[in-house]
């Protein structure tokens, strides 16, 4: 895990030119109820102006958008979970042959039964995914800039324009700055699923340089160095974790007295893991 993730304040860059436009006041309402959001999380934030100099990655706020910027790559991710959410939808994917549901032992049409707690929520990509699944998340992210884009990209899910979409993220879906392994997530979420960020090759560095967002993402948030132990941790908690990693990887060493069994569900550049109690 990244020292980032230690840290609770985050650096927000608001496009005006004058200290005055920082004043609570001074912002728009969206960005105001976002603020209040990012408060309740336990997080607190300091404001910039536009050509304040910064360490790192940090938040911009301009024309009414949140993104994660990189000043070193001048680069910038943004979040749009709907737009993501509404590809899957029309894609009408033969579930039950995908490697992730088989993974989670998930069922088609069983919101009841498919309650899985997202532990690295990330860019909710995966998320989208299991959503379309037709699974109930509660989801959590332990780096705050992550958690403030994610916030961000779920506020603006849950107020889209499509009902049908909105009401998706409403009632199926939580987000939380956090670690799973700590947090109260009801004996009803028995499946995990778990995403740790792997440092590339050089062979995979050369082939993604062209998604700078990933890049961005990746600079910020790091290895997680500490998989291994999250893994076990996660593995204590719950009866099921599936755990997601690049096809030709290792097998990620768990304790010997650990009692979970665990089954492959490989696609074309992915595999999942499920680690599971006979």
């Amino acid at each position: 895990m990244n020292e980032t993730s230690l840290m609770t304040n985050i650096d927000i860059v608001i496009d005006c030119a004058q200290e005055e436009d920082l004043k609570t006041e001074s912002l728009n309402q969206a960005l105001r109820n976002y603020l209040q959001k990012l408060s309740s999380h336990k997080l607190t934030y300091q404001l910039h102006m536009t050509g304040e100099s910064l360490e790192g990655v940090y938040l911009v706020w301009k024309d009414d958008e949140l993104y994660l910027f990189d000043p070193a790559r001048d680069s910038s991710l943004k979040l749009d979970w709907a737009a993501d959410l509404q590809t899957h939808l029309k894609r009408n994917y033969a579930v039950t042959k995908e490697p992730l549901f088989r993974a989670l032992k998930l069922k088609g049409g069983d919101i009841e039964h498919n309650k899985v707690v997202d532990a690295t929520l990330g860019t909710g990509k995966d998320a989208c995914l299991l959503l379309s699944f037709g699974c109930h998340l509660d989801c959590f992210e332990r780096n705050p800039y992550v958690f403030g884009l994610a916030l961000w990209a779920y506020e603006k899910a849950i107020s889209f324009e499509n009902e049908k979409i909105s009401n998706i993220f409403k009632k199926y879906m939580s987000i939380s700055y956090g670690q799973a392994t700590l947090a109260d997530t009801g004996s009803d979420f028995k499946r995990c699923f778990y995403d740790p960020m792997y440092e590339m090759t050089k062979s995979k560095a050369k082939s993604a340089l062209s998604r700078k967002e990933m890049e961005v993402f990746k600079d910020l948030v790091g290895k997680d160095t500490d998989q291994d132990l999250y893994l076990w941790s996660l593995c204590t908690k719950f009866p099921l974790v599936c755990l997601k990693r690049p096809i030709k990887a290792n097998e990620v060493q768990i304790p010997t007295d650990c009692k979970h069994q665990r089954v492959v569900y490989s696609g074309k550049s992915t595999r999942y893991e499920r680690y599971f109690l006979p």
